[in-house]
């Protein structure tokens, strides 16, 4: 569904930026004693020594991840720097992401990136360090970052730094918590590029190996016996997701058994500071430099003509920063303080439909449709079972628009189906590339003295 708002206005132009605050570290090999000074070191390589205390990260009420700025880093500040580290790099990871497949493309004119539209990205264009600050920066460096706050406060709760938690260190709740945070960033990571690295140490690792790690951080989560049932679900839909780009179709089906259908988890924003808006909505409804790609545009139900609500977009709502295109922004990130579902019920059914197919799998894509007020019952019309999985695959996506799995599925169906549905062409004609992830960036590769 498209809706023509267009009206006339003056756009800022400007980004507006806001002093970064992080402060953290990672384990290595097991060990804590020298955890703070890995972390350090970790994000000076990626921010070039550009650190503050977390525990300022977010001080100005009524938001409700709000710590005291002067306060010592305990337990309440070290959950909201994880929380609020994750959430800065989800939509992050979903605008630049989406650049790269077919979610977003640029109604900009930057040539930087173009180069991600066109899936031509070179490796000094894939860190984003010098703009953390900003809430246009970011991508790699804002997830390693995630990755490097939620490893130190899993590695804090085993040596039991906190003493307000009464369990044993990984059976604890907040444990879960920072492995649940830990293993989406590295899962992100693992989508959008080709090779990585963690903690500022070798060795390369390739996406299988992220994924893989990303796993072992959801099944830790897992393993907490005092993890809320909330905590819980976050983690076997994480868990579901590397396991079936992992081809263990197996192992994600009962995982994804295990979820239910109406659960949902989402990554929240707010106003406090630049940085903590809506990334989605600043890019699309503010600044407008991406739009929603072609092929998320005009979407019907089936051979109804209805537009599908799943995708609704606004045509124009502000003039695109290249007056030559159309602007289409997603419903779905009206605000800047509008939250984003990172893992869901949903997914987990669409992975259960892929995995089985047959009748159960056109049953779980009328009973999604059904809890997203669509009532038009859709049925295969032929036998062929590529009928029902092009189905699933194709409600998936509708579903599942801007939560943080596009980048992942696409690279996914070329090596498991041979389906390469990343873009071909740009709106502006633009030659294109044959990326499908980035090259490790060199902010990384010139730092990180194991590579």
């Amino acid at each position: 569904m498209t809706r023509d708002r267009n009206r006339n206005g003056t756009r800022r132009r400007e980004m507006r930026t806001h002093r970064a605050h992080t402060e953290g570290s990672t384990r290595t090999n097991g060990r804590l004693d020298a955890g703070a000074r890995l972390a350090r070191a970790v994000l000076v390589t990626l921010l070039g020594g550009s650190l503050a205390s977390c525990s300022s990260l977010l001080d100005v009420e009524p938001d409700p991840t709000t710590v005291d700025g002067g306060s010592v880093i305990g337990l309440k500040e070290a959950l909201v720097g994880a929380t609020a580290e994750f959430y800065q790099s989800f939509d992050s990871f979903i605008v630049w992401g989406g650049l790269l497949n077919d979610e977003f493309a640029s109604s900009g004119t930057a040539p930087g990136i173009h180069a991600w539209d066109r899936r031509d990205v070179p490796a000094d264009h894939g860190g984003g360090a010098a703009r953390t600050n900003a809430i246009g920066g970011g991508n790699y460096v804002l997830l390693q970052r995630a990755v490097a706050v939620s490893d130190i406060g899993q590695d804090r709760v085993v040596a039991g730094d906190f003493e307000e938690i009464a369990a044993e260190g990984t059976d604890s709740e907040e444990f879960a918590q920072f492995s649940v945070f830990t293993g989406f960033a590295k899962a992100s990571i693992g989508a959008l590029w080709c090779t990585t690295a963690f903690a500022g140490t070798g060795p390369e690792l390739s996406t299988e190996d992220a994924y893989r790690r990303a796993e072992e951080e959801f099944t830790m989560a897992l393993g907490a016996a005092n993890a809320t049932d909330e905590t819980r679900q976050a983690a076997l839909v994480g868990r579901v997701r590397m396991r079936l780009f992992l081809g263990d179709m197996t192992g994600a089906l009962a995982d994804a058994q295990q979820v239910d259908p109406d659960f949902e988890a989402f990554a929240r924003y707010s106003t406090n500071s630049f940085e903590q808006r809506n990334r989605v909505h600043f890019r699309t409804w503010d600044f407008a430099n991406w739009t929603v790609g072609p092929a998320f545009r005009d979407l019907t139900i089936d051979d109804t003509g209805m537009p599908d609500p799943r995708v609704d977009l606004a045509l124009n709502p502000v003039p695109a920063f290249e007056p030559s295109q159309d602007l289409y922004a997603p419903i779905k990130a009206t605000t800047a303080t509008t939250s984003l579902r990172y893992a869901s019920g949903d997914e987990a059914q669409y992975s259960i439909a892929e995995i089985e197919l047959g009748q159960n799998a056109v049953d779980i894509i009328n009973a999604v449709r059904a809890r997203h007020g669509i009532t038009v019952v859709w049925a295969p019309s032929t036998s062929d079972p590529n009928e029902i999985r092009d189905k699933v695959l194709d409600e998936r996506k509708r579903t599942l628009f801007l939560e943080g799995t596009r980048q992942g599925d696409l690279r996914r169906y070329i090596t498991q189906y041979g389906l390469d549905m990343f873009p071909t062409s740009t709106p502006q004609g633009f030659p294109m590339g044959t990326q499908t992830c980035l090259p490790l960036p060199e902010i990384e590769k010139n730092n990180n003295a194991d590579l």
